[in-house]
């Protein structure tokens, strides 16, 4: 074994320090170059509904079901009153005819109709005026005493004066008396039942016996606290007033958002303190929608909300899509509401009892839940790229020639949605957005989620696009560190009339992958 051992090796060495002598081998050895890729990851980001259609004022989530979660718009209630202090108040002046007395030691009765027909059992004066004129036709001085048996005064006694009047001479109340706080009450054990629509005077003219005097008797502008009796029938005129919606930012969704179901609801009431009130008639009622730059939509409503009348107890009105066009009206998104009627008092002529202070109120509140249209709505968010891309990355990045970028999206939303991807540098700066080559969009389009026949989503879409970037746009690419989503989402068909409707839940969400390659050559270059 050992003469075998000896017979192969002595040769080798031999052979080995003849090429040692002779071959002169290479200094700088070369380094193999190779293709490999380089997978980037960018970002993964998913987006609820409620990230895109941002809660606004009106639009709530309605969390009452936790199996029904569903977007609704909601107002506030709102509330009106229009007084009636009109029915309560007869401004016309009243004057008695001139009446010669003669000064015979007896009491005289004057009467002044109330005016507009009033037959009152009782009031509370809030204002009325009362002013004479007394004429001495005599030599001799006289004294006239008056008094009211009706009314008395805030220590309950009865109105009375006494006017000095010197022979020949007139005297004229200036500054009328002011009835205010006055308190009226039909003598009724005195006066005559057919002269209820009058106040009655007491007039008595002592002086020389047989000297005469003129007299004259006027009342005007009363107004009541509260009255009772009989008021006929009276128009107050058309009332109109309005109340903000402040509906803030929920006017990005006018003309974009079509409801479907929508409803109304108005609740109104004759206010009163009164134990027996008069009946109010509500006549074209009308409800209009106006938004500031002076569009304006008007409510459908049915005649029986239209005209209708107040015995004692309060008007319950809904209005939806069956009797009125309020998805409509809701879709207008006003941002004010404006209520305008007639109002007649009395309508049926009765007697009754009214106070300065009744009125009529209406209480309205509108709510949608958003089984809806959506015209279009966008969200634009910005997130960083994928902590797992490195700065050795970037570096392999820039020297390759060309990448791609993928984008994957899976579309749960039951709305068509287009996405655009723009990729920004460590300020924000816009670097590049992502363009199809095929069509030069800057968009890709996304299909709706699968729905079933009520618009309630039964499975995601999935949408794959890859786009081939130049090396101007590899360049770009290894310095962003950012990217910025614009997503709009609209229901499918929307230009339709009307677009179909879906339902619109704030947990549904779309996911957006992006990710790319780049394949680069290593070298002795890009391996340092």
């Amino acid at each position: 074994m050992r003469n075998l051992y000896s017979y192969f090796f002595f040769p080798l060495l031999i052979i080995a320090a003849f090429l040692a002598g002779c071959v002169k081998l290479p200094t700088n050895p070369v380094v193999p170059q190779w293709d490999v890729d380089l997978n980037i990851p960018v970002v993964n980001r998913s987006y609820t509904l409620n990230d895109i259609i941002k809660k606004q004022n009106y639009i709530y989530v309605d969390t009452i079901s936790p199996t029904n979660i569903i977007y609704q718009i909601r107002s506030n209630n709102y509330s009106q009153a229009v007084g009636v202090s009109q029915f309560v108040s007869a401004t016309p002046s009243s004057s008695s005819p001139t009446t010669t007395l003669f000064a015979d030691n007896i009491k005289h009765n004057l009467y002044i109709q109330f005016p507009n027909g009033i037959e009152l059992d009782s009031a509370v004066f809030s204002s009325g005026e009362f002013s004479y004129t007394f004429q001495n036709l005599s030599a001799t001085p006289d004294t006239i005493f008056l008094s009211i048996p009706g009314i008395t005064n805030t220590n309950g006694q009865v109105f009375s004066l006494s006017v000095p009047v010197p022979a020949f001479q007139t005297v004229t109340r200036q500054s009328p008396i002011d009835f205010k706080d006055y308190t009226y009450v039909f003598p009724a054990t005195k006066q005559p039942s057919f002269l209820k629509n009058s106040i009655w005077f007491v007039v008595e003219v002592k002086g020389t016996l047989g000297s005469q005097a003129n007299i004259s008797l006027t009342t005007s502008n009363f107004q009541f606290k509260d009255a009772t009796g009989y008021l006929p029938s009276k128009s107050l005129g058309t009332k109109s007033d309005a109340f903000s919606l402040n509906i803030g930012n929920t006017a990005d969704y006018r003309d974009k958002a079509l409801l479907q179901n929508a409803d109304l609801v108005m609740d109104a009431q004759y206010i009163s303190p009164a134990s027996n009130p008069f009946d109010i008639q509500v006549k074209n009622l009308t409800i209009t929608g106006v938004r500031n730059d002076g569009q304006q939509m008007t409510l459908t409503i049915p005649d029986s909300a239209k005209t209708f009348i107040f015995s004692g107890n309060a008007k319950h009105f809904s209005f939806n899509q069956t009797n009125s066009n309020i998805t409509d009206f809701i879709s207008f998104l006003p941002d004010s509401v404006r209520v305008s009627a007639e109002y007649v008092m009395n309508p049926n002529n009765t007697t009754g009892s009214v106070t300065e202070f009744d009125s009529v109120k209406f209480n309205t509140s509108f709510s949608a839940t958003t089984i809806m249209a959506l015209r279009r709505s966008t969200l634009t968010d910005s997130t960083d790229f994928d902590t797992s891309l490195t700065a050795s990355d970037r570096k392999k990045i820039k020297a390759s020639q060309s990448a791609y970028l993928s984008v994957n999206v899976k579309n749960g939303i039951p709305l068509d949605a287009s996405i655009r991807v723009t990729l920004t540098d460590t300020l924000r700066n816009p670097l590049f957005t992502l363009t199809n080559s095929t069509d030069n969009s800057d968009s890709i389009f996304v299909l709706a989620a699968a729905v079933d026949q009520n618009g309630e989503v039964t499975s995601q879409t999935p949408t794959s696009v890859t786009f081939q970037l130049d090396s101007t746009q590899t360049e770009m690419l290894s310095r962003a560190y950012h990217v910025r989503f614009t997503v709009t989402v609209e229901t499918t068909n929307a230009s339709q009339t009307p677009p179909p409707s879906v339902a619109i839940r704030p947990e549904d969400q779309i996911s957006i992958q992006v990710y790319g390659g780049v394949k680069f050559r290593i070298n002795n270059d890009n391996l340092k």
